[in-house]
């Protein structure tokens, strides 16, 4: 008789055990992991090359004035903090005419909201 018992049946299933599904658990709780953090880093790495292309169109703008005007400054604040950019200081920024052909700097400096400091330098000629 316990012969026939140890015998499947057709269309039974073997009883489980935790250990058959635990490695599958633990290997998509690892990719979720992964990718919430790859995903962080990717909003860093958008917040940077926004910055990069808001700071290439505000030097173009000073090339042509010699500095960076206040409405222009106001303009280039918004911008950045439209891009994800706090705490953003301009230190170092031509805000004063400078003669033509002379040498043009802008100087960004924030955080993202996640706490990455983000820096950008550019230069260029004054060409008014």
């Amino acid at each position: 008789m316990n012969e026939q018992c140890d015998k499947k049946l057709p269309g039974l299933k073997s009883p489980g055990s935790v250990g058959d599904v635990m490695p599958m658990c633990i290997f998509v709780i690892c990719i979720a992991f992964v990718m919430i953090s790859f995903a962080d880093c990717v909003r860093v790495i958008n917040v940077k090359s926004s910055v990069s292309q808001i700071s290439r169109q505000y030097i173009l703008k000073m090339e042509t004035y010699g500095y960076l005007t206040g409405e222009d400054r106001d303009d280039l604040v918004s911008a950045l903090s439209g891009a994800g950019l706090e705490n953003i200081s301009l230190a170092g920024t031509d805000m004063s005419e400078v003669g033509y052909g002379n040498k043009i700097s802008l100087y960004i400096h924030g955080t993202t909201e996640a706490g990455y400091e983000i820096n950008e330098f550019r230069t260029s000629t004054a060409k008014y």
